[in-house]
């Protein structure tokens, strides 16, 4: 008799344990913090190993590898088809973003702009636009910045509502939840009681 009572008593402490874990993992995932960190991580490796498959990486020292020449070929193979496949990549990943599909070209274009150098020309026309545009430059960063601070304290202010509700949620639901193991607790002891 007493050893089932104890033995409910375990089974309610084992799962009061496990749903707080749960609530705490559930509250750490959802934390606006937490998922800019890991998306900043992911960002941050896939940058990397882009740069490792465009530039290679580094032969060991004593590691007497390749001859320069070889070095060079697989070099430029990689980055031949890292070129070749960036298009794919980039409509897999991009596929229902339009951030991320922007972001992509925006560096896409970085990328041609550092490897053709300016001519003559462009030099002289990019002077006749920038004076040209002279004034409309300035109020249209500002528009933008502005925007983009807009954009940034709504998209904050909705990931703190959506975690500040799960949170909520999670310890509505294990409250609940502690109730009920109580009550079933209670049930459980008055069963045993009247046998």
């Amino acid at each position: 008799m007493g050893e089932t009572s104890d033995r409910i008593r375990q089974d309610i402490e084992r799962t009061r344990a496990e749903l707080t874990e749960d609530t705490d993992r559930l509250v750490s995932r959802a934390n606006p913090k937490n998922v800019i960190d890991r998306r900043t991580h992911r960002m941050r490796r896939r940058a990397h190993d882009m740069k490792e498959r465009v530039m290679g990486s580094m032969p060991s020292p004593g590691s007497g590898g390749d001859s320069a020449g070889g070095s060079i070929r697989q070099n430029a193979d990689q980055m031949a088809g890292a070129v070749r496949s960036a298009p794919q990549q980039a409509l897999q990943q991009t596929q229902g973003n339009p951030l991320a599909a922007g972001l992509i070209a925006f560096g896409a274009g970085l990328l041609a702009a550092s490897l053709l150098s300016e001519s003559r020309a462009e030099r002289q026309a990019a002077q006749q636009v920038q004076d040209r545009a002279g004034g409309m430059i300035e109020p249209v960063q500002r528009a933008v910045s502005e925007s983009v601070d807009r954009v940034r304290e709504q998209a904050t202010e909705s990931a703190r509502g959506a975690g500040e509700h799960l949170k909520e949620s999670a310890s509505e639901k294990a409250h609940a939840t502690g109730e009920q193991a109580q009550h079933e607790a209670k049930s459980a002891s008055e069963e045993i009681r009247g046998s």
